[in-house]
C-alpha cells in the first residue's frame, strides 16, 4: 500500500505539435511534468514536516521511506510523487486504531497531548494513578497530585476498545493544489521553449 500522484503528459497537444514539427516537444514536456513532480513534492513534504515530528532523515528526497519522485521522460509522459511510508498513510487517512496486545487502548486527554509524559509512558508506569469509572460509564486512568488537603486527581487517561486516528496530514489535498496551481505555468513555458528552439 503507499500514496501515489501522477501527474501525466498532454498527449494530445504533443501529437499536434509533432505535426507542426516541434519534434522535441516530448522532451520539453517530459521536463515540465518532472517540474511539477519536484515543486509537488516539496510541497507534500512541507506538509508533512508542518504537521509531525520528523526525528532522524527519513523524510528527505531518495529515502526508502520518504516522498520520492520519478521523472517522466519523452517516451512516459508520467511523473510520480510517491511514498510507502506505513505511518504517513495512517496520518492521511482516518483509521481506526484498535489495541494489539491489551484490552484497551489508554487515550491521552486532549489537554494531555502535549505532554512527553502522557504519549511516551505507559499508565502502568505512571505513579500514583488510580483507575475509576465516569458517570458515564467510561473508565478513566487518574493520578494523584499533591498531599494532603491538597491532594486532587488529575484524568490523564481515557481507556477504549477502539479510537479514530484523526487525520494529521493532507499529502493528497496539497498535491492536488501544487499541481493546479503550477502545471499551467510551467508547461506553457516549457512548450514555449520547445517552438523557440524549433530548427
Amino acid at each position: 500500500m503507499d500514496i501515489q500522484i501522477q501527474v501525466k503528459g498532454v498527449d494530445e497537444l504533443v501529437r499536434n505539435l509533432r505535426d507542426l514539427g516541434v519534434n522535441r516537444v516530448p522532451n520539453y514536456v517530459a521536463r515540465a511534468l518532472t517540474e511539477i513532480a519536484n515543486r509537488t513534492q516539496e510541497a507534500m513534504i512541507a506538509d508533512a514536516r508542518s504537521s509531525l515530528t520528523v526525528r532522524g532523515s527519513w523524510l528527505t528526497k531518495g529515502t526508502k521511506y520518504g516522498i520520492n519522485r520519478k521523472a517522466a521522460t519523452k517516451n512516459d509522459l508520467t511523473a510520480v510523487v510517491s511514498t510507502t511510508a506505513l505511518w504517513l498513510i495512517e496520518q492521511e487517512t482516518k483509521t481506526i486504531i484498535t489495541p494489539r496486545k491489551a484490552a484497551s487502548l489508554a487515550v491521552p486527554f486532549i489537554w494531555q497531548r502535549g505532554s512527553r509524559l502522557a504519549v511516551t509512558k505507559s499508565p502502568k508506569n505512571l505513579k500514583d494513578t488510580v483507575k475509576l469509572k465516569s458517570k458515564f460509564g467510561n473508565e478513566i486512568i487518574y493520578q494523584r497530585q499533591g498531599s494532603g488537603r491538597l491532594t486532587s486527581l488529575v484524568p490523564l487517561f481515557i481507556l477504549r476498545k477502539q479510537t479514530p486516528e484523526k487525520q494529521r496530514i493532507h499529502l493528497i489535498n496539497t498535491a492536488t493544489e501544487t499541481i493546479n496551481k503550477v502545471s499551467g505555468p510551467v508547461l506553457a513555458g516549457m512548450i514555449q521553449q520547445a517552438i523557440a528552439e524549433k530548427p
